[in-house]
């Protein structure tokens, strides 16, 4: 276990490097929250302006199961597909730069975006499935308690590592999503757990630049009063600093995929890797 913690760490350290030379991919995970934000802007701004939105939480009031309300199951539906969608997308475009990165070619954005756009009938798919699957486990999780809802929880977690290679599955084969979902769980299984050490080591990097923020949070709150503007350049700059390590980390999980994908389909150790690491991380049981 401790070397396969070490393996993770190489491979966190080499996706970093991977993303010095194309710093460019940051732009991605940009351009999907941007993204996300009109959607929802597009959805909700009108609902605001002409006061439907306020009679939608009155009735959301009165009778909190949203599944009784076929507005409000409609409506959430249609969040989890557009979501699916735009972060589908744009991590589709992100990974066909860092697999051409990886192949020793220098990638740009167009050659991200135009391969999404091709890609845009699986995209449209794998959303419409896996909001489906989204919704099918939120409705199960609203009708237990106690320990049938950490059931359900356990379940939702065990679907979030069994898709983690969907994407990359859906890039190299253009598969649909049925396709996509068996061929991430066969590229989980063969990486040995790589991929997820290396995932969760991501995951506390980001938590720690949260944790490194939390004293200037406090600084800025409890300031305010005293010292208004410096208390706002405060808390801005600790926005700036949570928005940016999360793109990068984002970036970085995005890398990883890429590079565990083209060692598992190509059987080559992608560009700027350790082989050894690989051949670790790949060994027959």
């Amino acid at each position: 276990m401790f070397d396969r913690f070490n393996r993770a760490v190489s491979l966190s350290g080499t996706c970093w490097r991977v993303l010095m030379l194309d710093k460019e991919m940051l732009l991605f995970p940009l351009m999907s929250l941007a993204a996300l934000g009109l959607v929802m802007g597009a959805i909700f701004a009108p609902a605001l302006v002409s006061g439907d939105l306020t009679h939608f939480q009155q009735a959301l009031a009165e009778n909190p199961d949203i599944y009784q309300n076929p507005r409000a199951v409609a409506l959430l539906f249609l969040l989890y597909f557009l979501s699916y969608f735009v972060i589908t997308f744009f991590n589709a475009g992100l990974l066909t730069c860092a697999m051409i990165r990886l192949s020793g070619e220098d990638p740009t954005l167009a050659d991200g975006l135009r391969a999404a756009f091709r890609m845009l009938p699986q995209i449209f798919a794998w959303a419409l499935f896996a909001a489906s699957v989204g919704m099918l486990l939120n409705f199960i999780a609203s009708r237990f308690k106690g320990l049938g809802r950490l059931f359900v929880q356990l379940l939702g977690a065990a679907w979030s590592v069994a898709v983690y290679f969907a994407v990359p599955v859906l890039v190299v084969e253009g598969a649909g999503p049925v396709k996509a979902v068996l061929g991430s769980i066969a590229m989980i299984r063969k990486t040995w757990g790589e991929a997820l050490v290396a995932n969760v080591g991501l995951s506390v990097l980001n938590m720690v630049a949260a944790w490194i923020a939390v004293p200037f949070i406090f600084w800025g709150v409890f300031n305010f009063s005293t010292s208004p503007t410096l208390a706002v350049v405060v808390l801005a700059g600790v926005g700036c600093w949570i928005f940016v390590t999360g793109l990068i980390v984002a970036t970085l999980d995005a890398i990883l995929k890429a590079a565990l994908a083209v060692y598992a389909y190509e059987g080559r150790v992608p560009e700027n890797f350790d082989a050894e690491i690989f051949r670790n991380a790949f060994r027959e049981e």
